[in-house]
């Protein structure tokens, strides 16, 4: 079963982040990540939810999340993220019916 996370990100280097999804989106890719969504002007529709940026991924499931979050380019990578922004995720399943 699919895995989604959602990410929510404050940018305040544009510069640091761009180097990052420069180094990033080839492993995303490399991994068959599923980029689903992913938006430079999202349009809050509650008051406290703020941010530059939201990306919606889908992994085949926990195990490849957790596969691919460990990979070490992947974290070399995610050194200029974390320097260049503030991120919230949240991980989440697929919805079935009842």
């Amino acid at each position: 079963m699919s895995t989604f996370v959602l990410a929510h990100f404050t940018i305040h280097d544009q510069a640091g982040y761009a180097r990052y999804v420069e180094l990033a989106t080839p492993i995303f890719m490399r991994e068959g990540v599923k980029i689903l969504a992913n938006d430079t002007a999202p349009v809050a529709i509650t008051p406290n939810m703020k941010g530059d940026k939201v990306v919606l991924l889908e992994f085949r499931d926990d195990a490849h999340m957790a596969h691919f979050f460990a990979l070490e380019d992947y974290n070399a990578a995610a050194v200029h993220r974390n320097k260049a922004s503030t991120l919230s995720a949240v991980k989440f399943d697929r919805f079935t019916a009842g």
